[in-house]
């Protein structure tokens, strides 16, 4: 490409506490973290969700990896080793 890659798909990286303690008084509670087999995940009312497979975001790809990717394809490489 001769041109930047952009990534503008509003992902957004929060601390928990952006979900759990600034919440309007009749919130509270609604948005949980738990511990399940070692890993974070989110409760939203007393239900237990995979929308957001790293909820902590402790671990998130460099800034521009995609950018390689789509420049000199992938190596073989999987998406996951790619970025």
């Amino acid at each position: 490409m001769d041109f930047p890659v952009f990534d503008g798909d509003n992902h957004f990286y929060e601390p928990k506490e952006a979900l759990t303690q600034f919440l309007p008084e009749h919130r509270k509670g609604v948005i949980d973290y738990i511990e399940v087999r070692g890993r974070t995940t989110i409760m939203v009312r007393n239900q237990v969700s995979d929308y957001i497979p790293n909820p902590t975001f402790e671990v998130v790809a460099r800034p521009g990896a995609q950018e390689d990717y789509f420049r000199h394809g992938s190596g073989g490489k999987s998406a996951r080793e790619v970025m």
